[in-house]
């Protein structure tokens, strides 16, 4: 079967261009803040055939088409490919300053995954192609997510429209007589109030009555519109992602299930052509959330497409010479991020495709490293680690935290891919940043790690070196113990304000054991969301503030995201650590349940896996697990352990405790 093909991984970076442009804030379309790559513009595409007889194929490009048959030109590029018989190499050149160079061959000789691609006539590689591009007319260029018609839920006393709930697509207008209109979204009643001072707005004139037209994609729950518009007309093309939800939570707490649920809908309105940040202000892809994003799919779409395009694009093209989303911490993310596809998938093939770039990007990061091997962020860093007041000067113990897990990966990665002396010198850089952190930044006083290291002072006591280095297993038990306690369960640190890193911290308590804490955590912080109409999780949520403190942020009113990504996260931490999923080998050649249910007497979800799914309940004492993986699992529960055998039938394997 004939597919669209392109150089690796451009057509992710060329979407990413697209999808990032439809950004408008203030009624301008928002420039990005790092380098924006763009495609591949000249690449040949090549292979060799054979054929016992001569032979045709049909030629679809997007872009100019150069074609050659042994290096020798065919003159008058026709539709239609004349290929001789015998044993030949087949190159064919694509040219395009506007799109992506992509080629489509349907014949004798196809195009699909056999096929090398080049853009400087040396290095030819594996080309890049999706199987959602089988045919002429289904081109790259016209990628575009489902629609489906959603009609309003109602209007409000102010006459504004209200769907329901935040939604995301493109509303369609009718017109009650000719003239100028303005239409106003908003994530909350008092930004579509609020005219110019909220974040989106779209503004045109009917030319006649009864006209339709249809606006721009944007994210919404309410709209106003100031103009000749018949409402009652308005309806919205909704645009979605497609993906089967392929996760399930439920128990006898009620706020429980509604915190999964709308968690559930806010990685869905997040998932779109890329796992985005937010649906309104930012609509980028940035890798802090992207991460986040990547856990929370192994346990809801487990979809590696999403996964692989938002990686790919992050990483863009070389050189490497600024980090991802100019951010020293997320270039760390991403990372972390190419290691977590691999280990759920099974799946090598985009590690390979990553490792070089990776280990360029872990290049650039250690030039800029001290005499102990700490990175240091630069003038031109953006050293971010969460919204909080904090001082980020000098060497900051979490990025060397984050630092050394990247080291850990990178070594991981060249071992998977048989680099072994690559993965000896990684491992052993680790193994030596891991003893300098300890060396520097743990205080026997305090018991745990010290925030930072400025003009030789080690001082500080925050969050999030302490929850990174027991998420990731840096600290021995001793130290991890006592970390536990003098951070993460005490008030001597000050708390995170942000669904970003009150991930991370729960999912270090989980670890720890700590289910009950974590419960409490949810139900009154992601709860406390929930209790003020909230349909989405937020972008950053303090519950000292009050009314319109609530959508502020960055100076702005309406600044904040009420749909963010990094707020999902409750639908990982219920199916990794409630229902207790895990692999333990590459793609669940080897998993575990261990589920943990905290104060909760009746659990029951599922979790998918690359070859079926795992279905966990919990009721009145005991577990039952159904499965559908290929993979070896066990079952630990209140110390007993049941081996869990593949399944190699149609039939579940049914295992109980």
């Amino acid at each position: 079967m004939a597919y669209w093909i392109w150089f690796p991984h451009d057509f992710s970076i060329d979407l990413r261009g697209r999808v990032e442009m439809r950004r408008q804030e203030h009624g301008m379309t928002c420039p990005s803040i790092w380098r924006m790559d763009a495609p591949s513009r000249a690449v040949a595409f090549r292979r060799a055939y054979t054929l016992d007889a001569p032979g045709r194929a049909r030629l679809f490009s997007q872009g100019e088409a150069y074609v050659c048959i042994d290096g020798a030109s065919i003159p008058d590029r026709a539709q239609e490919i004349a290929l001789p018989a015998g044993s030949h190499v087949l190159t064919v050149s694509v040219m395009s300053l506007t799109s992506l160079p992509a080629l489509y061959l349907e014949g004798d000789v196809e195009t699909d995954g056999s096929f090398f691609a080049c853009e400087n006539n040396v290095d030819f590689v594996p080309c890049g192609w999706s199987p959602a591009f089988c045919a002429p007319g289904k081109r790259p260029m016209d990628y575009c997510l489902p629609t489906r018609p959603l009609s309003p839920a109602g209007r409000t006393e102010e006459g504004l429209i209200d769907f329901g709930r935040e939604v995301f697509g493109f509303l369609h207008l009718t017109s009650a007589a000719p003239g100028a209109y303005t239409v106003y979204y908003g994530e909350s009643a008092a930004e579509a109030l609020a005219g110019k001072q909220g974040e989106t707005w779209d503004a045109g004139a009917f030319l006649r009555a009864g006209e339709e037209i249809r606006l721009p994609s944007r994210a919404m729950r309410f709209v106003r519109v100031d103009g000749p518009a018949d409402l009652s007309a308005a309806w919205l093309e909704e645009e979605y992602n497609g993906l089967p939800w392929r996760a399930a939570f439920s128990c006898e707490d009620e706020r429980l299930n509604a915190i999964y649920g709308v968690s559930a809908r806010t990685m869905e309105l997040c998932t779109r052509e890329f796992f985005l940040d937010g649906i309104k202000r930012d609509r980028w892809v940035w890798a802090g959330d992207a991460l986040q994003s990547v856990l929370i799919n192994h346990y809801s779409y487990l979809d590696r497409a999403t996964t692989r395009r938002t990686l790919a694009a992050l990483r863009g093209r070389d050189p490497f010479n600024q980090h991802i989303n100019t951010i020293l911490d997320y270039t760390f993310y991403w990372m972390i991020a190419v290691w977590e596809d691999y280990f759920y998938t099974g799946d090598p093939s985009f590690l390979a495709g990553m490792y070089e770039k990776m280990v360029s990007a872990m290049d650039y990061t250690l030039r800029f490293t001290s005499a102990d091997g700490f990175v240091v962020g630069q003038k031109r860093d953006w050293v971010f680690v969460d919204w909080a007041d904090m001082r980020k000067e000098g060497e900051l113990c979490v990025e060397q935290v984050l630092l050394w897990k990247a080291l850990r990966v990178l070594a991981d990665s060249a071992a998977v891919l048989g680099k072994a002396a690559d993965a000896a010198a990684y491992a052993a850089r680790a193994g030596a940043l891991r003893d300098r952190i300890l060396a520097v930044f743990w205080s026997e006083e305090k018991g745990t790690l010290l925030h930072q290291r400025v003009d030789g002072k080690v001082q500080g006591h925050t969050r999030y070196a302490p929850l990174f280095a027991l998420l990731y297993g840096l600290l021995p038990a001793d130290k991890a113990r006592l970390a536990t306690e003098n951070t993460l369960l005490s008030d001597a640190a000050p708390a995170i304000t942000t669904p970003y890193m009150r991930f991370y911290e729960m999912d270090a308590l989980l670890r720890a054991g700590r289910t009950r804490e974590v419960l409490e955590g949810v139900r009154a912080y992601w709860g406390g969301m929930l209790d003020l109409g909230a349909t989405s999780i937020w972008e950053q949520f303090d519950p000292n503030e009050t009314g319109g403190e609530h959508y502020a942020m960055y100076g702005r009113p309406f600044g904040r995201s009420l749909c963010h990504c990094w707020g999902a996260g409750p639908v990982y931490l219920c199916g990794r650590h409630i229902l207790g999923v895990a692999p333990t080998a590459p793609g669940y050649a080897q998993y575990e349940v261990r589920p943990n249910p905290g104060d909760l007497r009746r659990v029951e979800g599922a979790v998918p896996t690359p070859d079926g799914s795992l279905s966990v309940r919990i009721e009145d004492g005991r577990v039952r697990v159904s499965s559908t993986c290929r993979g070896e699992g066990v079952l630990l529960w209140q110390g007993q352990r049941a081996p869990l055998p593949p399944c190699e039938g149609t039939e579940p394997v049914v295992v109980e405790l």
